[in-house]
Order: C-alpha cells, then sequence, then structure tokens
C-alpha cells in the first residue's frame, strides 16, 4: 500500500506471499515469515523486534522438519504489536487490537482487545474510537 514506513535491520521470508496495507509501520528488527502468507491490514503499527512466523519444526519429527500446523497470519487494520512480539502461525489478529511488549500470540485476538504474556492473554478493551491515518511520514519535534 502506498504511505508504507519499514526501518532497517528487517528480515522479510518469501515476499511474494506478504501483503501490507496503506499507512503501515514496520519497525526495525522484524521478521516476516510470508512461506505461508502474512497480510498486514492498514495503519498497522510493527514496533521494533516483533516477529511473525508461519511455520515452526516439529520437535517430535526425527528429521526436525516443519509440520502442518504452519498457516497464514492475518493482521487486521490499525492493530498496534509492541516490541519484540512474537507471533506463531494461523492466527488472527483483529482490527484495533494491542499486542504488549514481549507478548508471545499463539490465538487469535479479539477486535480492539489489549493482550499482553507468555502466551498472550486478553487483558482489556482498547477505545473503538480509532480514526488515525498514518502518512509515512514522520515529525522528530515538538
Amino acid at each position: 500500500g502506498k504511505h508504507v514506513t519499514i526501518y532497517s535491520g528487517f528480515e522479510i521470508r518469501a515476499p511474494w506471499n506478504i501483503s501490507i496495507g496503506e499507512g503501515t509501520i514496520i519497525g526495525d528488527e522484524a521478521k516476516l515469515d510470508g512461506r505461508n502468507q502474512i497480510s498486514i491490514g492498514r495503519n498497522v503499527n510493527l514496533s521494533t523486534g516483533v516477529w511473525i512466523w508461519t511455520e515452526q519444526h516439529d520437535l517430535n519429527d526425527p528429521f526436525f522438519l516443519c509440520n502442518e500446523k504452519g498457516g497464514k497470519v492475518t493482521i487486521e487494520d490499525r492493530v498496534w504489536l509492541s516490541n519484540r512480539v512474537i507471533v506463531l502461525p494461523n492466527v488472527v489478529i483483529k482490527q484495533g487490537a494491542v499486542v504488549g511488549a514481549g507478548a508471545v500470540v499463539t490465538k487469535n485476538c479479539d477486535d480492539f482487545g489489549v493482550y499482553g504474556g507468555v502466551p498472550a492473554k486478553k487483558l482489556r478493551e482498547r477505545s473503538h474510537n480509532l480514526v488515525y491515518d498514518f502518512t509515512g511520514s514522520h515529525y522528530w519535534f515538538l
């Protein structure tokens, strides 16, 4: 999409399987694993060090191969994933949700829910009155 900002030090696997909506910000040191598709909505903020995985190894496989539990990750509009959040395969993070720093998302997140912890659990609700649109520019002064 237009007005997407991607900071340095990121890693993208299978970029042809990743869609990023207008006004989204991808922080530095992000890792996006597109092997099984990632869909990122509009005006999403992925803070520093967010990792999104769509594959994982099977610890019981004798050859340590990836299992069949991998799958698409969907992040809807106006989601904020704070620093060092990890999102695992087959997860949908609904619009307006927030995931706190260091959380590991293993299950779907509700609209406008605020999540934290390992594994991430719902802590409260966020305001439903969100109207911001990121323009791709940042102002570093007051």
